[in-house]
């Protein structure tokens, strides 16, 4: 039995800008704090530190370290960029390695609605970068920045039947997630507290107790969940979702 050496993903593009001293190269590494930063970099964590680069001008690098299987030596040209990217919304962020978070410029990419369009149906026009700003402002308020939106839900929404469709199974479901159910929480967000019943996507229903535990139950004066009700019908209904950031009653 033989076993082949063979270049890794980040050992070729090193090679390739160093034939090429005058571009930039870069490697994108997604979700990187999802990772053991320890064991996928290694001794790389030192490497990659720009005074630890090659500075492909004939001069010996700083630092280099030699490969354990093919015993060459290498090191990171310094034409070669590194960038990670992350969900803050992550719980993992706070494990990130220290090692990592010194050797990396952290960049927030928050939401930008400025990228979103309009949809126009039944001659009413939902504007989704309002939609979007005031949905994540109340976020921001309840919970942290770090869980607003991302505008990439709405991108390329062209259609109503597309932002319904988002909004049922995408929007709705992340908010469930973001606050353990709290559909009071839930509402607020989605502005239904301000709007007619028809357009509200959860209202709150009156519980029968009667009809659920019989008479005699003696529960009037006790503290029972509020029990809120998904309206399938106001997710066709455009004034839904212009009432999340325009009150009705100035119109």
């Amino acid at each position: 039995m033989a076993y082949e050496i063979r270049l890794g993903v980040f050992k070729q593009l090193c090679d390739e800008a160093r034939q090429s001293p005058g571009q930039r190269f870069a490697m994108v590494i997604d979700e990187i704090n999802r990772g053991n930063i320890s064991k996928i970099f290694g001794e790389l964590i030192t490497l990659i530190e720009a005074d630890k680069r090659d500075p492909l001008n004939g001069e010996k690098p700083p630092i280099e370290v030699v490969l354990p299987y093919s015993g060459e030596k290498f090191s990171v040209p310094a034409n070669v960029d590194i960038y990670g990217t992350m969900n803050t919304a992550d719980r993992s962020l706070a494990l990130l390695d220290m090692a990592l978070r010194r050797r990396f410029e952290f960049r927030p990419l928050l939401p930008d609605g400025a990228l979103l369009g309009k949809v126009v149906f039944e001659n009413k026009e939902i504007n989704l970068c309002q939609m979007l700003e005031k949905m994540n402002a109340r976020i921001e308020a309840l919970y942290d920045r770090d869980h607003c939106i991302g505008h990439a839900y709405l991108m390329g929404i062209k259609h109503f039947d597309d932002l319904k469709n988002v909004f049922r199974h995408r929007i709705v479901a992340l908010l469930e997630e973001y606050f353990f159910d709290d559909w009071q929480k839930i509402r607020l967000v989605l502005g239904d507290n301000q709007k007619e019943k028809a357009h509200q996507f959860m209202t709150e229903s009156e519980t029968d107790l009667n009809a659920l535990f019989g008479e005699n139950h003696e529960l009037e004066n006790h503290a029972l969940k509020r029990h809120y009700v998904l309206q399938e019908k106001a997710f066709s209904e455009p004034d839904a979702y212009i009432g999340i950031y325009q009150s009705f009653s100035s119109n």
